[in-house]
């Protein structure tokens, strides 16, 4: 089997344009920043399921900043009866969705369980443009075993320490923020290494000083689509990343922390590892089964087609929205 990436008809660019009835929270047009590839492909599969219904609705985009934490007016207008809400990047989940009752649904990423007596409903993180437009690789033809590149946050620090033991701190992960915010900052100052490509045979193990400050996007986005196994671990906040939806896309076997218990993760192929102590077993096991290891690649890229894949978030969507304009007519 080749985990066959679907592609929309569209040639989709960081300058997409979205149906006239996505807007931002101002009413205007929206700008999707980084995410634009991804629902430029996704409202194209939601108006395509919905039709001429579609068009009755306005689906408002909203990204959350930071200063709405510090109590400044949130920068959105309330909705009205055709109103659908869409929260981005509120991974501290602090959205006062209650104040904002008049959006009939709201769909918001990062960790959000269904609550249909709210109508709050999760909704993907998404990918970025590169890893949206890299094709998957054939997993036979491969060159990458492991792959991880990114920031040495402080919800990292227990996945370093499987490549670097540091000896005054224990193999297992660390309880509290506190502790893992101390013991970034030691590793940061005492412990030099960064690189450990070649931990398994064809691994590529990477942590950067910053954010944003690893490989171009789209050497990113190729190594991962050349990747079979992909390590996600937690972002600066939440366990769920973009990371994950990259991955997904180009059906890479996953390793990860605990994810939100929602429909795009309950019961999904993902390999959660409730500590990362056990990851060199885990990783140990699947090398040594190259049929399994294919057998979960297949799972992953079924659990994309079926639950995650633009078409069928689309489908999700557009099933909560009907049943909850229908319910409330």
């Amino acid at each position: 089997m080749v985990c066959v990436v679907e592609t929309m008809s569209a040639c989709w660019t960081n300058q997409t344009i979205l149906p006239a009835n996505v807007v931002n929270s101002a009413g205007d047009p929206l700008n999707a920043e980084g995410e634009s590839l991804f629902l430029g492909r996704l409202f194209e599969a939601l108006q395509a399921r919905m039709l001429d219904d579609f068009n009755k609705f306005t689906f408002v985009v909203h990204r959350w900043r930071y200063h709405e934490r510090k109590g400044a007016v949130i920068d959105l207008r309330p909705g009205d009866d055709m109103s659908v809400l869409i929260l981005l990047a509120d991974e501290r989940e602090v959205f006062p969705t209650e104040d904002f009752a008049s959006y009939r649904v709201i769909f918001r990423s990062y960790g959000y369980p269904e609550d249909a007596t709210k109508r709050v409903y999760p909704f993907p993180s998404g990918y970025l443009g590169a890893a949206g437009a890299t094709d998957s690789v054939p997993f036979d033809e491969r060159p990458t075993t492991l792959f991880f590149s990114g920031y040495l946050n402080r919800n990292r620090i227990d996945l370093y320490k499987q490549f670097r033991p540091v000896g005054w701190l224990p193999q297992q992960n660390l309880c509290s923020r506190y502790a893992k915010e101390l013991a970034r900052r030691a590793v940061e100052r005492f412990c030099k290494e960064r690189s450990f490509d070649g931990i398994w045979p064809g691994s590529k193990i990477a942590f950067t000083e910053w954010f944003g400050r690893g490989m171009e996007p789209s050497v990113y986005a190729k190594t991962l689509a050349g990747s079979k196994i992909a390590l996600c671990p937690p972002g600066f906040v939440s366990a769920e990343t973009i990371r994950h939806w990259e991955a997904m896309r180009l059906g890479c076997v996953i390793v990860s922390a605990p994810l939100p218990p929602n429909r795009f993760y309950r019961g999904s192929p993902i390999i959660e590892l409730e500590d990362w102590s056990s990851l060199r077993r885990v990783v140990d096991d699947l090398l040594s089964d190259p049929a399994e290891l294919k057998l979960r690649h297949e799972a992953m890229c079924q659990w994309w087609k079926n639950m995650t894949s633009e078409p069928a978030v689309a489908e999700y969507m557009a099933r909560v929205i009907r049943d909850t304009f229908h319910h409330s007519a």
